[in-house]
Formats: C-alpha cells, sequence, structure tokens
C-alpha cells in the first residue's frame, strides 16, 4: 500500500520571525539557525515598505500594526507548509515592552519574551528601585517624588539642597527607560533648567510616552557595571561575564569591555547578590541585563534591561555560554534539543578581553547626528593576528541612505585578545583600515582616539571620564586642507573673487596646485560630480580620499562631505555680502519652531529644533537676530545645510 503524504513527511522544524535589522538582528538569525531553527524576517514578508516598519512606542495603532505582520508571516507558513508559530523581538524596543507578547498570543504566535508583569516592571525604572529597595539593594535616588516640569525639578532640587540632602551636581532620569542613553542627563547648575532640561524633556516624551523623572545622586568617579543573566521558570539563575560599560558618552554606551576591568570580588559578590534579590522579588524570567554603579567600596542599583543587550556577543564569546540558546531554554525550552551548559564564574583575570565599539552615523565633536547616503564601505571585516581576533558586523552596505528615521547605527566593531593592554594596542592596528565614506560622518576618529588615551590604556577612566576629561583632537595638519582645495578645483568650477569653501570657522586656502592621482575615479550623485582614489603626498603610503558632493543651488554644487583618513570635513561654499540666514545643522524633521516672523531673538536662544536618529538638535545663534523669513515649518523635511530662515542682525543701542 502506498503511503500518504502525511505520513511520509518530516515534520518541519518551527520558523521564527525576528525582528528589527542591521548587525545585531543578523546575529540573533545566525544564532537561532545554528540551533536549528529556521528564521524569517519582516524584509522577506509580503508587505509594503510601509507595512514593514516597526512601529514606534508612541504610535497609538502600533498593536494593529504588528497584526499585519503577524499575520503576513502566519500566512507565508500556510503557502510554504511551515510551522510559522513563534516572534522573537530581537533587540528592538518591543523586546522591552509588555504588551508585545499579548499582541503576538492574540494573534496565534508565541513570544520569546519574557512574562508581560516582569517587563513592566523592568520598564519603569523608578518602580523596579523600589521595588529593589525593599530587597535592601541600595540606590541614588534622592527623592521618589517623580516630578514633571522644570519648576517641580527647581524646588525639589531647592529643597533637597536646603535639607542637605544633595548638591549639584545631580541626574536627571526618566522613570521609564529611554533606550540609546537618551534617558539620563548630568545637571551641573540650575541654569541647565532653561538651556536644555524642555527639551530634553520633550525627548524623553516622545521616546517613552511620558516625561516622568526623578533626581538622582551623581556618583562621582564610579564605573558602570552590566550584569547579564539568564533566570529559567525553576528560579535558576546563571550569571554570566560582568561588562564594563564606563566608557560612555552623554549616556550612550559607545565601547563596552568584558569581562569588567579591575572590578573587586566583593564588588562583584554584592552584584551577584543584589541581583538575585532583584530577580526573585520580580520573578523574571528570560536573558537580561541589571546596571549598576561602583565606587570600588559600594554597589547600587540604577535600571535594567529585560533584554538581550547589544553587546550581548562580547560577555556570550568570554564567558563561552550562547546567549540565545539560554534564552531559549528560559522561554521556549520545546525549541530545543538539549540544554546549554552551566557556565563557571568569570573574574577580570580571565585569559581572554573583549571589546565592543559602536559605529553611529554623527559629528561627535559637534554632537550632531548625520543621516545621509553611505558610498563605500571597508571590504575587509575580520582580522586575525595569533590570539587577536577582530569582526566589524555591518548593518548597513553601500547605497542605503542612512535617513534620519533610523537610530543611526551602522554596525560595531568586535575584538578579543588575551588582556586589556593587547586588546587596545590591536585595536590601533584595525581602526586605521575601516573606511566609510559618502554623505554621512561617523564616530569612528574619536573612538581610536578615545582607546589610545593613556589613562584609557591604564584602566583609569569612570563614568563620566568622556565628558569631563577626555578632548579629542579638533584640527588635523594644516596641509590637509591644501589636499582638500586641490582636490575641489578637479570637479566644481573656479570660486568667484567673493567666494571661498569654508569647514566650521575655517577658510580652505585656495588651490595652488594638483593632486599627485594613483588612482582616480570619478561618479556622480544627483547631477552633481563627486571623486574618490589615493594621491601621493611625498610619504610612504598614498592617502585615501572621498569626495561626496551633498546639495547644490543655482551656482552649482555648494557644499561637500570630504573624507581623508579617517577625518570628516563638511565645506561649504560661502559668499560675502550673503543674506544672513539659519542653516540646518543635520538632516531631518523640524520638530518645532519657537518664534513667529518678525520676532526678535536674544544670542543663544533655541530658533527651531530638528529631528534626526532619535534626537533632538537645537537651532540657535550667538548675536541677537530678528527673523525676517521662516522657509519651514513643524512636520517639514529638510537637508543639510537648507535655509530654514532669513534673518537680520539687531541690537537696541
Amino acid at each position: 500500500m502506498k503511503l500518504g503524504l502525511a505520513e511520509n513527511s518530516v515534520p518541519r522544524p518551527p520558523s521564527i520571525l525576528v525582528l528589527g535589522e542591521g548587525a545585531i538582528s543578523t546575529q540573533i538569525h545566525d544564532d537561532l539557525r545554528v540551533l536549528g531553527l529556521e528564521t524569517v524576517s519582516v524584509s522577506e514578508l509580503p508587505l509594503t515598505d510601509e507595512q514593514k516598519q516597526i512601529p514606534r512606542v508612541t504610535d497609538i495603532d502600533a498593536g494593529e500594526k504588528f497584526k499585519a505582520i503577524f499575520r503576513a508571516f502566519i500566512e507565508m507558513g500556510e503557502e510554504r507548509q511551515h510551522d510559522h508559530s513563534w516572534v522573537h523581538p530581537g533587540v528592538s524596543i518591543w523586546s522591552e515592552r509588555s504588551e508585545f507578547e499579548g499582541w503576538a498570543r492574540k494573534s496565534g504566535l508565541s513570544a520569546v519574551a519574557a512574562p508581560a508583569k516582569a517587563l513592566h516592571f523592568f520598564w519603569n525604572t523608578l518602580q523596579l528601585i523600589k521595588v529593589a529597595n525593599a530587597q535592601g539593594v541600595p540606590n541614588l535616588i534622592l527623592s521618589d517624588d517623580p516630578v514633571t516640569s522644570t519648576r517641580e525639578i527647581e524646588t525639589q532640587i531647592r529643597k533637597l539642597s536646603a535639607e542637605n540632602k544633595a548638591s549639584l551636581p545631580c541626574v536627571l532620569k526618566s522613570a521609564y527607560r529611554v533606550r540609546g542613553g537618551y534617558g539620563a542627563r548630568i545637571m551641573r547648575n540650575l541654569d541647565d533648567l532653561k538651556e536644555w532640561v524642555p527639551i530634553w524633556m520633550n525627548h524623553v516624551q516622545e521616546s517613552s510616552g511620558a516625561s516622568l523623572l526623578y533626581v538622582e545622586k551623581y556618583l562621582e568617579g564610579a564605573r558602570y557595571y552590566v550584569q547579564p543573566f539568564a533566570r529559567l521558570k525553576n528560579g535558576e539563575i546563571q550569571f554570566f561575564p560582568v561588562v564594563d560599560g564606563s566608557l560612555m558618552f552623554e549616556g550612550k554606551n559607545w565601547i563596552e569591555a568584558c569581562p569588567a576591568q579591575n572590578i573587586d570580588d566583593h564588588v562583584q559578590d554584592k552584584i551577584e547578590d543584589y541581583s538575585e534579590r532583584i530577580l526573585k522579588a520580580t520573578d523574571f524570567v528570560g536573558v537580561g541585563n541589571l546596571v549598576f554603579l561602583s565606587n570600588g567600596v559600594d554597589v547600587f542599583f540604577i535600571e535594567a534591561l529585560g533584554r538581550l543587550n547589544f553587546a550581548y556577543k562580547l560577555w556570550e564569546r568570554v564567558g563561552r555560554c550562547p546567549a540565545i540558546h539560554w534564552q531559549l531554554q528560559a522561554l521556549a525550552p520545546g525549541l530545543l534539543s538539549k540544554s546549554p551548559k552551566p557556565m563557571p564564574k568569570v573574574r577580570s583575570e580571565a585569559p581572554i578581553c573583549g571589546l565592543n565599539m559602536k559605529i553611529y552615523a554623527e559629528d561627535t565633536w559637534l554632537k550632531i547626528p548625520s543621516p545621509g547616503v553611505i558610498h563605500e564601505l571597508s571590504q575587509a571585516t575580520e582580522w586575525s593576528e595569533g590570539e587577536h581576533e577582530a569582526s566589524l558586523n555591518w548593518g548597513v552596505s553601500p547605497g542605503t541612505d542612512l535617513n534620519w528615521k533610523t537610530s543611526g547605527s551602522i554596525g560595531h566593531l568586535t575584538l578579543f585578545s588575551t588582556s586589556w593592554r593587547d586588546a587596545l594596542q590591536f585595536s590601533k592596528k584595525i581602526f586605521p583600515q575601516i573606511w566609510i565614506s559618502g554623505g554621512i560622518q561617523t564616530n569612528e576618529r574619536f573612538l581610536s582616539e578615545l582607546l589610545a588615551h593613556p589613562w584609557v590604556e591604564e584602566s583609569m577612566f569612570y563614568t563620566g571620564f568622556v565628558d569631563e576629561e577626555f578632548i579629542p583632537k579638533q584640527t588635523p595638519p594644516a596641509d590637509w586642507f591644501n589636499w582638500i582645495s586641490m582636490g575641489l578645483a578637479e570637479i566644481t568650477k573656479a570660486l568667484g573673487d567673493n567666494e571661498s569653501w569654508i569647514w566650521m570657522n575655517h577658510k580652505v586656502p585656495a588651490n595652488t596646485g594638483s593632486l599627485r592621482w594613483s588612482q582616480r575615479v570619478q561618479f556622480e550623485v544627483g547631477g552633481m560630480n563627486g571623486m574618490k582614489g589615493f594621491f601621493q603626498t611625498g610619504g610612504a603610503s598614498p592617502e585615501r580620499i572621498c569626495i561626496f558632493p551633498i546639495s547644490a543651488d543655482e551656482n552649482g554644487p555648494n557644499r561637500y562631505l570630504i573624507r581623508i583618513r579617517n577625518w570628516f570635513f563638511s565645506v561649504r561654499r560661502s559668499e560675502r555680502g550673503r543674506p544672513l540666514s539659519l542653516m540646518a545643522l543635520t538632516s531631518g524633521r523640524v520638530h518645532s519652531v519657537f518664534y513667529r516672523e518678525g520676532s526678535k531673538i536674544e544670542p543663544r536662544q533655541n530658533v527651531l529644533i530638528i529631528e534626526a536618529h532619535q534626537s533632538l538638535v537645537s537651532h540657535r545663534l550667538p548675536i541677537p537676530v530678528k527673523l525676517k523669513t521662516l522657509k519651514v515649518r513643524p512636520e517639514d523635511e529638510v537637508n543639510l545645510g537648507q535655509d530654514l530662515a532669513e534673518l537680520e542682525r539687531w541690537s537696541d543701542n
């Protein structure tokens, strides 16, 4: 008798829909496939580009948007005869949101996510700290009475100062988690309340859906420690190697080290003890991270992440513990054929040291995001040299338009060596080989100079080190401006008598010669000429350059982004006698405008704000002006260098 198809077929493994794009999402796909599971990304679903967009936290119709994505995933499985029954939130914002699991369940899917109750605790930082406090876990909160306005902040700080409970500086924090380091800001004086706190509060509101804040003590000279963990349904806890995120910039963890350097055993023991208390009190199940500050003696709990962190490959490698394997063991053990092996404790003297460095599109010196088109990327992404190895994981590709709606993340560099010093030395060899060019600026030079700092080499850094002590180079060698001038002269028409090229406050000298090219390619972007290649300077090695056109006016291209080595130069054509105007510092969306036409504006006052890469960029002027003509309105999308308003000087004298 001939057997039927059902009797002959082999059951297919479940397919998992993984949310998110970029390098981290790719890693999660790969890790799930290693475990024998099939994965699908949102980009593969038969939906329009708009329908594939993962909704924002503040979208009131986020649930309906997800239902459409889940429905398309399930229908794809029916067509392919696959078991499309699971969804993994990746490291997207929804991996931390309690409502996500409910939306998946109502659509007929199971989510690889922590229980909703535990996620709610982890999302509400203020509430979680109160829970931890009840378990005897120390914290830095100065007042658990939340504030919602600058007036309430000032009143509370003055009251705490009068009671000798606090002094400036202090830390303002969002009561709800805000990703990307934007949920906390150091307030050094009360003048900050007028200058930047209102804008920051607006950003917190849009990122988390609420602007509830609290005041925390500023712990001077503290180290920032992240304790990754896995907690199973039976209460068993597996701690992974502690990550040191102290090399942060404005709250963003750009460089992470594992295992944490110079962490004392008693500090690590306290971290584990406090972590056990918090996890038991919240009944968290899954893989997550608890964050602590320590002055070397005391340990204070400050927040938690109810998900995989972006640097999970770092502690996974150092501890030899497969993170995704542990996550499934905690949340979906039925998907696994075998359980992961328990990991022995890893202390700071471990025979391996890892560094994870995040590469973002931004002008780090000016603290401005840098959306734009990516033209070139390094082809080399893997390095191995004896006991040293590194990998560069791009989340983008040449031709990608890294527009203002994205996070600005380009990729991350992860390297491993036998010690902290060896890892730093290895990074010095790798950074010169990284090349990104096009219409964006990146933070690689900032990262490389930071890792070469003597204090960093001696592991003498703390959470405020980058903001307070580190000053990157501001200008390149003088002859570089001659190279820029000669390169521009080859692809642009001659400047008029009243024209010049300007970089920041530097005037590019007039052309005095030509570059000696060893390799040269001319290209076109939007009808504008660009150029790239290698030229000789008399040195041992040729210099690499890319001159990328950004914008043009009736007189031709008026702005270029030039890369030489790891320096970026945003140069613009300036004309004497041109009417005074306000130009866009970045491409993005006009978030808000503060003045009407005809208004007189005092120096250092915000004229308008542009949103880009989940940041709010203030536009202000150092001189008193009158707003003659406003050329944009809120919600308008603008480009770098675009005229936003026509101005004129004014004075009471």
